[in-house]
Parts: structure tokens; sequence; C-alpha cells
């Protein structure tokens, strides 16, 4: 019975380190609910990162494993390379969600997660890759899609020319008797680098340790994903050509895909079983031989836990967007009634301006963020300044403003675009986001989006040099 209950009191503390992970998961997650947010809209919410919701039970897990087999414990003594490395993150993340700088405060908040994580717990080489496996999350990976379909038409080019298909490719278009195909981002095969790069790095935690035979297996699972969408696109250009396009795949081709990569990665499971050497997954001889680290240090240091919540509020976008309250703006109201105008998302309020500078039809409007959505700020990327149905003819460039020349049918416009930080207008948006940076690091994130149109009643040049100089 003693024996018994010693072995449940062991297998409790055991527990312990998992369940402060589990803590920090929590903690990290509601302190930045409004990064969340941004990864639902831009990632969960996508077809390409559906694989999402899988990531966080997938790494809890491995740190259940990690804590069933001993390897995780918390630091008994502070670490002065782990606090400063903590100190940085949150620091980045700070100065990133403040500038909506989207790429920046996604890996922040990454940093922050794994730099808590090393400094509550004790370093090993296994501790880190559960949490940086949360990368597979973020919604940068589109960034590949132009490679990706540029080796996609190299690819399928090649091997259509074993085919005896007639084919003409231009640019991402490939064209057959049977009708023409594009090679859009869809069909680069980014789903199948993602979920190639995720899987196997995931096998190799578990059941690789030679560092040769984890480059390879890696390698094999990277290069078998972009040769089964290539396999898959020429494969739907053939059945495209002796069905004359009749072919229920040439509506859904995306299911064809992945009947086509699962069986590879059965193959490639199959393979890896027989090059593993370790099984991270087997713990019961492990347990005995950690029992004794793991129930010495079975609780958090008390001064790392304060310092970690320190450094976690600091950098919290959930208490900035609370405490924080948005500058008044006055005399600001939604006018309906315009029949061009941009299309912006998510802005706090807009004004309509007076246009007695300018002769004509004028359209003038400020769009005014304030910082509450991470994602509301004037270059967001599906801002589109240009009004629907216009088409621009030339741009030219001041230091304030940027000038469209715009055409829709015979009607001729002008468009004038401005964006402004801390009263300053500029026309540049790298040098708009690098003055957001700066000012980020003064918490300074509220921002304006001024767009001007003006019809050209004869002439644009006319025009252009009345507009030039104006304020709005």
């Amino acid at each position: 019975m003693n024996i018994q209950q010693s072995i449940t009191k062991q297998t409790t503390r055991l527990n312990f380190p998992f369940l402060g992970i589990f803590l920090l998961f929590v903690l990290v997650s509601l302190f930045n609910l409004p990064i969340l947010v941004t990864l639902w809209r831009h990632g969960f919410d996508d077809g390409t990162y559906s694989h999402a919701y899988l990531m966080p039970f997938i790494s809890l897990y491995l740190y259940y494993l990690l804590a069933q087999t001993g390897k995780l414990s918390f630091r008994r003594q502070y670490s002065v390379t782990a606090l400063t490395l903590l100190v940085l993150s949150c620091f980045a993340l700070y100065v990133s969600s403040n500038a909506q700088i989207s790429i920046g405060y996604w890996f922040s908040l990454l940093a922050v997660l794994i730099t808590s994580i090393n400094v509550i717990y004790r370093t090993n080489v296994y501790i880190l890759f559960p949490a940086a496996f949360l990368i597979f999350i973020l919604p940068f990976w589109g960034i590949l899609t132009p490679l990706l379909q540029n080796l996609s038409v190299n690819a399928v080019t090649f091997i259509m020319s074993f085919t005896g298909v007639p084919t003409f490719v231009e640019a991402q278009f490939i064209t057959i008797p049977a009708g023409v195909f594009e090679i859009a981002g869809g069909c680069s095969g980014l789903r199948y680098i993602i979920v190639s790069l995720a899987i196997s790095s995931l096998f190799i935690f578990l059941y690789i340790k030679n560092p040769k035979k984890s480059l390879l297996f890696f390698s094999v699972a990277v290069l078998g994903a972009l040769i089964t969408n290539w396999i898959r696109i020429t494969l739907l250009i053939l059945i495209g050509e002796y069905t004359d396009m009749q072919s229920s795949l040439m509506d859904d081709h995306n299911a064809f895909g992945w009947y086509l990569y699962i069986p590879f990665m059965m193959l490639l499971f199959l393979w890896g079983n027989r090059i593993s050497d370790t099984d991270l997954i087997h713990t019961e001889d492990k347990l005995k031989e950690n029992i004794e680290i793991s129930t010495a240090q079975a609780m958090p240091n008390k001064f790392l836990l304060l310092s970690l919540l320190f450094c976690v509020a600091f950098s919290s976008t959930t208490l900035k967007s609370i405490f924080n309250e948005p500058a008044a703006i006055h005399q600001l109201h939604i006018d309906e009634s315009l029949y061009v105008s941009p299309s912006i998302n998510f802005y706090s309020t807009i004004k309509r301006h007076g246009s007695n500078s300018v002769k004509g039809n004028a359209i003038v409007l400020s769009y005014y963020f304030d910082g509450s959505d991470l994602d509301g700020k004037p270059t967001y990327y599906e801002n589109k300044i240009i009004p629907k149905g216009w088409r621009v003819q030339s741009q030219e460039n001041t230091d304030q403003w940027q000038i469209y020349q715009v055409s829709n049918g015979h009607q001729f416009a002008l468009v004038k675009v401005s964006y402004e930080i801390d009263g300053q207008k500029m026309s540049n948006k790298r040098k708009f986001k690098i003055k957001r940076l700066l000012n980020g690091i003064m918490n300074i994130n509220q921002t304006k989006l001024h767009w001007s149109f003006i019809p050209c009643i004869n002439n644009c040049k006319t025009a252009l040099q009345n507009f030039r100089g104006s304020v709005y």
C-alpha cells in the first residue's frame, strides 16, 4: 500500500510540469487575444491552414510526453540568458503590436511563448520543439507561393514534354487543345509542403536522433510533397485533355491531390520506421531513469514566475486594448452616397471633407484607425485604394502623396493617397511602416489614410497641376 501511494505521488508530481505548460499556454493566449483574433482571421479560417486546429493539441501532447519521461522539470535557479531572451521577446511584441506589423507580432508572440517556457523550465534539447511547432499556425507561409508556382510550371512543362500532348506555356497558364489551365496560388502545392514540414519534423522529434537520418527524412518529405503536386497537375491536364474538360475533377481538383499525397505519406512513414533510432513515446524505462530529477524539481521558482508575469503583462495586447482608450475624433460620419470610393477595411471612422480647393465633383475622405484592431491600418493588404472598375494609367509620388491617373471606359480621373501617423504624412509605404515601428516604442499607433478622387473634365494634366499641393 505504501509503495502504491509513493508511485501515485510521484506520478502526480510528474504532472505538475505539464500543468505548468498548460497554464503558460492559457496565460500567454489570454494576454494576447487581439493577436489570436488575427490568427483566426488569416489562418484558422483559411483552407491552406486548416491543419491549424490540431497544432495546439499536438504541442500540448508532446509536453505531456516530456513530463511523463521526466524531461520536463522546473528551474530551481534563474538564468540571466533565459530572462534576457524573454525581455527581448516581450519588447519585440510590444513594439510590433503597437506598429501593427503582422509578421512581427506573430513571430514575437511565438518567441514570448518559447522564452517563457525556457525561463520556467530547465533547458534541454526537447522542451523547445513543441512550442516552436506552433510556427505552422502562423499564416506567413504564403510568401513561398510565387516560388512554388514557378517550380510547378517548370516541372509540369518538363513532364508534359513526354506525353505527346501539344502544350503552350505562358506565365502561369498552360494551354492544351482542350483548354487552358492556370497554375494559381492554390495549385502551388503550398498545402502539401506545410503538411510535409509539420509531419516530418514531428516524426523526427519522436523517432530519429541521428542528424544525417533526420536531414534525409526531412528532404524526402519535402521533395515528395513537391513531386506529388506536380504529378497531380499533370494528371489533371491529361484528364482534361482526354475528357474534353468534362471530368468532375476539373472542379474538385483539391481532393484529388490528397488521394495522391496520403499514399506517399504512408510509404514515407513505413520507411521512417525502418530508420528510426529512438522512441520518445515509450516512457517506461525513461520514467525510472528521470523520476528523481523530476520529483526533486516539481514546483516552479516563485521569482521566475513573478518575472514572467510582469514581462508578459507589459507586452500584453489584451490589456492595451482594454486600458488604452482611442482618442476622440469629432465631426465624423460615414457617407453612403459616394458614387466612387476606395475599399478600406477595419477603419475606426471616416470623414468627408469639403473640396472647395478643386473644381469638379471631387471626393475627399480621411479614414481614421485607432489601433484597437491589429488589422486596422492604412496599409492592410486587402485595402483597395483604386475604386472598383477603374484602372491605373500612370502613377507619380511626392514626399506626401501618391497620385494616380485612372480611367473607367471614357471617364478619367485622379486619385491621391497619403498615409499619416503622429501628424506626419508620407506617400511611401515602406517609410510609413518604419515610422510606425519607431512610434511603436512610444505606444503611438493611431494612423490615418487620406484619399481624394477628382474627375478630369477635359485634361488630366491640367487637373494634376491644380491638384498638386492641395491639402487633401
